[in-house]
């Protein structure tokens, strides 16, 4: 089952959700979120304007931890209310080699497989249609790799979604 039950995308990466906040305004939230990063040593967070940037103390991290980006803004109709969008994923150096993994496999694929296909079609042999296969596979591996690393950050990816619940202690939040 994915990560947020309320996206029925299976293979989601970098899970997403989205709260709204019925008691507190943003300036608010932002001061509770700052006030319980002060008062512990589990989560690292630095904030910036709106946006909160959340982690594990480096300690406790390991390559796939995660990071969470928190971004909070005022609902126009209501300036009671605040909408939090929540951003979990790797570290942003794990994630740009992912990327970047991914985005040179996938033209490595392209440009080969088409080079090998047109040589193909004009009747000569080639040895770069293998790379249409094994570019699916790379990908797919790829992919798994990421999934497995999803699983060991899960727990301190849940440790970051609750302690941000804990900050802002709204008993009519909603998850949206």
């Amino acid at each position: 089952m994915a990560f947020n039950t309320h996206n029925t995308d299976d293979i989601e990466i970098r899970p997403r959700f989205k709260l709204l906040s019925k008691n507190n305004t943003s300036k608010e939230v932002l001061n509770k979120i700052e006030k319980l990063l002060s008062n512990q040593n589990k989560v690292v967070g630095k904030i910036k304007g709106n946006h909160i940037f959340l982690s594990i103390p480096e300690i406790d991290q390991h390559f796939w931890s995660p990071a969470m980006e928190v971004v909070v803004e005022q609902i126009e109709d209501n300036e009671n209310q605040s909408s939090i969008r929540c951003l979990l994923g790797p570290k942003q150096t794990v994630w740009m080699m992912v990327m970047f993994f991914y985005i040179s496999v996938a033209v490595i694929l392209l440009f080969g497989g088409m080079y090998g296909l047109v040589k193909w079609n004009m009747g000569h042999e080639t040895n770069l249609l293998w790379l249409i296969p094994g570019g699916i596979i790379a990908e797919g591996l790829i992919y798994l790799a990421t999934k497995w690393g999803q699983k060991q950050g899960r727990d301190q990816m849940l440790y970051l979604v609750s302690f941000l619940y804990h900050a802002i202690d709204d008993n009519e939040m909603q998850r949206l």
